[in-house]
């Protein structure tokens, strides 16, 4: 049985929804025709070419996925990728070209937590996900364009990129990508921003396809 968050926000929970991306994170969410990653774009190793009739193999990532704190072994192929907003999705390998390695994608986020998706409020408490897999508290901002992060109850780091910005009950609003501002110890940002506002800055067809899960 695939996992379902529950709410109010179940921390622990919320953690199976995460995985890495390179040497960044991402997180899954749920379409009416699969399973997606969406990450940060700098996280993704080179971009696909420019061109609508690109081959698969063009579009394709060997050994970009893998578990949390494991090795990333598992091919992904670019759904989609906006290098201004700074945010991608990724999607199984090609499944008659590849598929031993559209098998393995499955695989990996088969029983992992697909999470939904919310407006983003004006005003708001988010959580972050530190590099050692605890989440903290921040404060949100979004007055209609990317989201601002600030009072971070810990230092915003760069092996954190990708991670999702969660609200109180575990909906993601947003995608970690940026950090400064104010610092605590050791000069780590305990701000952050501008970040990719999900409703905003995922293609409409994926917003669809979550709409319609």
């Amino acid at each position: 049985m695939r996992a379902k968050l529950k709410t109010p926000f179940d921390h622990r929970a919320a953690l199976q929804a995460v995985l890495k991306v390179g040497d960044g994170r991402g997180f899954v969410v749920e379409g009416s025709r699969g399973r997606y990653v969406i990450t940060a774009a700098h996280c993704l190793p080179s971009f696909p070419p420019a061109i609508s009739f690109s081959d698969t193999e063009e579009r394709t990532y060997r050994s970009l996925l893998g578990p949390i704190g494991s090795q990333c072994s598992v091919w992904a192929e670019c759904m989609f990728v906006d290098p201004i907003a700074d945010i991608a999705v990724l999607g199984s390998p090609d499944d008659q070209n590849l598929p031993k390695q559209a098998d393995k994608y499955e695989a990996l986020l088969e029983n992992m937590l697909a999470l939904s998706i919310a407006e983003a409020p004006r005003h708001s408490r988010g959580w972050l996900l530190s590099l050692d897999c605890d989440w903290f508290s921040c404060k949100v901002q979004h007055v209609g364009g990317p989201l601002w992060t600030t009072a971070a109850a810990e230092g915003i780091r760069g092996g954190m990129s990708g991670s999702p910005i969660l609200l109180d009950d575990g909906k993601a609003i947003g995608v970690v990508v940026a950090g400064g501002g104010s610092e605590i110890d050791d000069d780590v940002p305990t701000e952050g921003g501008p970040d990719p506002w999900l409703v905003g800055n995922l293609p409409g067809w994926l917003l669809r396809e979550l709409a319609s899960a």
